[in-house]
């Protein structure tokens, strides 16, 4: 089955899992599968993972605490000025929505089904500002983002990241 057009306004690109232990994506234009970004994800005991752009920058960092109470995720630039934290509520075993608060006070929801991959990011209007997805491939790991023009993509791609991680880990 084909992945639908992008909707008017968004931009499309397929996050793709990488082999190895360290949860790497390779991140693609769909119609060319030409490398944008690379999310190099390192293992153990706290998640953490670099976005680089296809020249190989740090463009934006991911740094985790799954074991703090609650857990808490925080994505930086890559001068290492936080840009956005995500954290769970404490005692919430079904994972539907998670808030994510930008660095200047903004605030997104992620809601949907997580532990399925489908879900989006709303600002604080109830507009989609990422859409994400894997119910149109049929490869595992592989996401379809849809992220709306004007939206911060590496900070897209970690949001991604993290959300991946959070479920692999509980």
């Amino acid at each position: 089955m084909d992945v639908p057009a992008a909707p008017a306004g968004y931009t499309r690109l397929l996050m793709k899992s990488k082999f190895g232990a360290g949860r790497d994506f390779k991140v693609l234009e769909p119609e060319t599968e030409a490398e944008l970004y690379l999310v190099d994800g390192k293992i153990g005991i706290r998640p953490k993972a670099d976005i680089l752009d296809a020249s190989g920058a740090v463009v934006a960092s991911v740094r985790g605490e799954m074991l703090a109470f609650p857990k808490r995720i925080t994505i930086s630039d890559a001068e290492g000025s936080p840009l956005a934290y995500l954290h769970a509520k404490p005692f919430s075993f079904i994972k539907d929505k998670i808030e994510v608060m930008l660095e200047g006070g903004k605030s997104l929801l992620m809601e949907g089904n997580l532990i399925e991959k489908d879900y989006s990011l709303k600002d604080e209007q109830g507009n989609v500002v990422v859409q994400i997805t894997q119910k149109w491939l049929s490869v595992r790991d592989t996401y379809t983002l849809d992220v709306a023009d004007g939206f911060d993509v590496p900070i897209a791609l970690a949001l991604t990241w993290s959300i991946d991680r959070w479920i692999e880990r509980d």
